[in-house]
């Protein structure tokens, strides 16, 4: 008799921590961490190690606090990305994106049609999206939610932030310094909830990362408008244990804390 053969794992560390701030009344912010769920699980921030699978998807949406009911558009959000994270962990490297595409035009739809029965004019959310194969990191984005990689002393931002301040920086109209504090960095071009005519959202997709070589972070913009890269490096440099995420929520409030903070911490365990 032909023995079965043992799936393959690949375990994974995840540090995650998510605040209202010192300013605004609800937390619009939200998360889904693969099989453990999304931030409506009571107790869910801390840290974990996922050893269940080869294949995990993990992801950041912020609310979009300009527009009306952020905080419900960032949980349809997160909800979604539950529902589709099978679909995109089946989906082959050539589809991949083509499934992320799926999840956002599904999660847009949602939200159009939540702020529809709501009588909003507009309601919207960030996200971003890693999807861990193996020791293979693919990363997706939408909005002005970040990516960053840390290796060694090495900290750079994967993500690319779909803003009129981002645009102005690649025109070199805007100097980087300039672009972080213009008021165009809040102006987002693209969202979930933005497509309301259904013509079609694409995330933008990353490069490849290998996570061997180091850590990723995902993070809502409560935690870039009140820190440098260089204090998120050092940060993580120094406190690089397993309250990673809750380590940059502390520097965020002590800076300011003027929006909701997500951060998500993800290694090899």
């Amino acid at each position: 008799m032909r023995k079965s053969k043992k799936s393959k794992t690949c375990p994974v560390f995840v540090s995650i921590a998510s605040n209202k701030g010192r300013v605004r009344a609800v937390n619009e912010d939200n998360f889904y961490a693969d099989i453990l769920g999304t931030r409506e699980i009571p107790d869910l921030c801390g840290h974990r190690v996922l050893d269940h699978s080869d294949r995990y998807v993990f992801g950041v949406c912020d609310g979009m606090g300009g527009e009306q009911f952020g905080d419900v558009a960032s949980e349809i959000a997160a909800c979604t990305m539950r529902e589709f994270s099978d679909i995109i962990k089946i989906s082959g490297l050539k589809n991949l994106h083509n499934a992320v595409n799926e999840y956002a035009r599904e999660a847009n739809r949602r939200i159009c049609r939540m702020a529809k029965e709501r009588s909003a004019d507009m309601s919207g959310s960030t996200f971003v999206m890693v999807c861990v194969r193996g020791d293979m990191v693919y990363s997706f984005s939408m909005g002005d939610s970040r990516i960053y990689f840390l290796t060694g002393n090495r900290f750079r931002q994967i993500s690319e932030d779909q803003t009129v301040a981002a645009k102005k920086l690649r025109a070199n109209i805007y100097s980087k310094e300039e672009a972080r504090l213009s008021p165009d960095a809040h102006k987002i071009t693209t969202f979930l909830g933005v497509d309301s005519r259904n013509i079609g959202v694409t995330a933008l997709a990353c490069e490849p990362l290998d996570l061997r070589r180091g850590e990723i972070l995902l993070c809502s913009d409560g935690l870039t408008d009140m820190c440098t890269d260089e204090e998120i490096r050092r940060c993580l440099t120094k406190y690089g244990d397993d309250f990673a995420a809750q380590h940059l929520v502390e520097i965020a409030l002590k800076n300011g804390g003027k929006d909701n903070i997500t951060c998500m911490v993800i290694r090899k365990a």
